[in-house]
Parts: structure tokens; C-alpha cells; sequence
């Protein structure tokens, strides 16, 4: 039976202002003014994941949780036939300017430097695109306009 390949998201928000947030077992985390790139994986069900990360009431649980209640998300892509989370992710830092962090942010079941990168300006679906790789689809995840933030950030 072949392996599927990985069903990923990535969901990105902003942050104004420096601003230290606890997040969980990792503890407070300082997050720089910028705009982050969260990438995760559902093998099952990852519609109502995403849709999960994108509300903004939910039981905190998972590390994203902690960065979208205090900071909504803005956007979110649906990704097929990339290589997976942890290399995704690697492949967005890899743009210039981007960095990933905090350490470890949402890798708990891996090893990898973590799932969250942090860019100066807005991540567009091209980028998103080219780091998942030419044989790869890229999807729009629809926010309703309640879902919407209405900070800046542009």
C-alpha cells in the first residue's frame, strides 16, 4: 500500500509589536514585530484543523494555539505533494530575511528547528508555492469576514 504524501497548511499571522506570549511547556515567548508562517500536518481532517487554528476561542493546546489567540490569523493555505511539515518550513526560512522561531515551535513530535517562521514582510501564495516545490498544489483556505483581523500590518 503506497504512503500518501503529507497533507500540510500553513497559516500565517501578524504581529504588530514585540510582544512576550506563554505558550504552553515552552513558556513565555518573546515574538518580534513581523509576520509568521505556521506549517502543520493532518493526516485526517485537516480542514477542521485549520479551521480549529483560525477560531478565535479554543481550548489551547498545541503551541499554535497560544500564538492565534493572542494574535489571529490573517490567511492560510491548503499544501499537497510536498516532502512534509519540517521541510516545508525549512524551505520558507530559507527566504531571505526569514528566520525560525522560537526554537522547537510546534515540533514536539520531531526533531526539526521548528514549524514557525518568522518573515518582515507579508508571505504571498507564490512563496508558499515555490518552497513546496514545483509537483506540489497550493490552496487558498477560505477566512469568513468575522475570522478576519483587523490589525495592520498590511
Amino acid at each position: 500500500m503506497p504512503v500518501a504524501a503529507p497533507r500540510l497548511y500553513v497559516v500565517l499571522t501578524y504581529v504588530p509589536r514585540r510582544t512576550s506570549v506563554p505558550v504552553g511547556a515552552l513558556g513565555a515567548v518573546v515574538f518580534e514585530r513581523g509576520w509568521y508562517a505556521y506549517v502543520g500536518s493532518a493526516t485526517r481532517a485537516r480542514r477542521a484543523r485549520v479551521a480549529r487554528h483560525l477560531a478565535r476561542e479554543k481550548p489551547r493546546r498545541w503551541h499554535a494555539d497560544y500564538l492565534f489567540t493572542a494574535f489571529p490569523a490573517r490567511h492560510a493555505w491548503l499544501v499537497d505533494g510536498a516532502a512534509g511539515e519540517c521541510a516545508l518550513a525549512g524551505a520558507l526560512a530559507a527566504f531571505p530575511g526569514a528566520i525560525r522561531c522560537p526554537p522547537s515551535f510546534g515540533a514536539g513530535d520531531c526533531r526539526c528547528a521548528g514549524h514557525l517562521v518568522r518573515f518582515g514582510r507579508r508571505l504571498r501564495r507564490a512563496a508558499v508555492v515555490s518552497a513546496a516545490g514545483q509537483n506540489s498544489a497550493v490552496r487558498a483556505f477560505g477566512l469568513r469576514p468575522h475570522q478576519r483581523s483587523s490589525h495592520g500590518g498590511g
